[in-house]
C-alpha cells in the first residue's frame, strides 16, 4: 500500500489585537449563533475582506511598473516565494538585475551569499517573513524597494 505525504501545514503567526468590550460581544453572539466557528474565524474572514477591497492597492505594488527589460526583472507576488542560487547565477551570468517584491514569506538559499546577490539585487521589499541568513536579512533592508 502507498503512503500518501501530508501536505505541509501553513505555519500562522499570532498577532495581538485590542478591541472593546462591545467589539468582543459583537463576535461572541455571531459565533454562538453559528455564524462562524470562532473568534479566529471572524477575524481572518473579515481582514480577507478588507484586503480584498484594496486589491488594487496590492496588485500596483505586486506588478510594479518596471521596464521588463534583459537588465531588468521582476521576482516575487502574493505567497510563498524562494530565490534558489541557479536563479541567482543565472542573473548573474545575463548581467540582469532583479526587483524583489513579495507579500508573504520569503526563502532564499543559504548558497547564496550577500556578495552575490547584491550584484543581481536592484531593490527589495517583503511584506511578511523572511527565511535567510542574518547578512543577507541585512541587505535586504539596506536595498528596499
Amino acid at each position: 500500500m502507498r503512503r500518501l505525504r501530508r501536505a505541509k501545514k501553513i505555519k500562522t503567526e499570532k498577532i495581538t489585537i485590542n478591541l472593546t468590550p462591545t467589539e468582543v460581544g459583537q463576535i461572541d453572539y455571531l459565533v454562538e449563533r453559528g455564524l462562524y466557528t470562532n473568534r479566529s474565524d471572524f477575524i481572518r474572514l473579515a481582514i480577507r475582506k478588507q484586503t480584498e477591497s484594496h486589491s488594487g492597492d496590492i496588485n500596483r505594488f505586486l506588478a510594479p511598473e518596471l521596464p521588463e527589460t534583459e537588465q531588468r526583472r521582476h521576482f516575487g507576488g502574493l505567497g510563498f516565494f524562494r530565490l534558489t542560487d541557479a536563479y541567482i547565477e543565472t542573473l548573474f551570468t545575463f548581467g540582469a538585475k532583479v526587483h524583489i517584491s513579495v507579500l508573504g514569506a520569503l526563502t532564499i538559499d543559504k548558497t547564496i551569499t550577500r556578495e552575490r546577490l547584491s550584484q543581481v539585487m536592484a531593490g527589495c521589499k517583503v511584506y511578511g517573513k523572511i527565511f535567510a541568513e542574518e547578512e543577507i536579512k541585512q541587505l535586504i533592508k539596506e536595498t528596499t524597494l
